[in-house]
């Protein structure tokens, strides 16, 4: 298929597996229900089948399967080097981190007791995600699937460069500020943290492009 390198499809596949691979090791050794939800103190407030055990794995191989044929998806075929360079660094990111997360909600479900302790570790795996995704965003290239893809960013080159590249450091120093308040703050501010950096960025995101399209006319509408 063009675009892909099955050679370089082999690490991802790897760390896609390796999640599976826990979950057989230690099947035999999971309640019959096992916590699916934690409360903002790690406390289980959430139980189903120990098959919820699969459901993260699962979700990573669709998000694996869709990213790999976005490229043949473009219908404009836009920035088609992008997609064959970057999106392959992009791809195994997120593998990794949704491969962690599975890992990570199964040896919580095998380990109760550390429950608590142990669910911190989520928000702190969300806001690395956001640093490394935000390092990757300054230099993203215009396309139809990854980025901030606004009217404004979508329709000048201008606007989605400024964007990205203010909202990718945003990101990035925000992901690591974040990590600090989920070790300083209580537990129960950490929800709010999250909801704050996440609907902040998106609506800061869709104004500043806004606001930069609008100004760009105004220049073009004045030569």
């Amino acid at each position: 298929m063009e675009n892909v390198s099955y050679k370089g499809e082999i690490p991802i596949l790897i760390i896609l597996i390796a999640p599976v691979i826990y979950i057989a090791a230690i099947w035999s050794q999971l309640p019959a229900e096992i916590p699916i939800h934690y409360d903002v103190h790690g406390d289980v407030n959430g139980w189903g089948s120990n098959g919820f055990a699969f459901l993260l794995p699962a979700l990573n191989l669709c998000t694996y399967l869709l990213m790999l044929f976005l490229p043949k998806l473009d219908p404009k075929k836009m920035n088609n080097e992008f997609f064959k360079t970057n999106i392959y660094k992009l791809r195994v990111v997120i593998t990794l981190f949704l491969s962690a997360f599975s890992a990570l909600f199964v040896y919580m479900a095998l380990h109760q007791s550390q429950g608590a302790g142990l669910s911190q570790y989520i928000p702190m795996l969300a806001f690395l995600l956001f640093a490394v995704m935000g390092n990757f965003m300054i230099n993203i290239k215009p396309n139809w699937f990854i980025g901030i893809r606004t009217p404004w960013t979508l329709s000048s080159d201008m606007v989605w460069k400024k964007t990205h590249l203010l909202f990718g450091r945003l990101w990035f120093y925000g992901g690591i500020a974040g990590i600090a308040g989920v070790i300083l703050l209580p537990v129960t501010y950490v929800p709010v943290l999250i909801a704050i950096f996440a609907l902040g960025s998106t609506a800061l995101a869709f104004m500043y492009s806004y606001l930069l399209y609008r100004k760009e006319q105004e220049k073009a509408s004045q030569s």
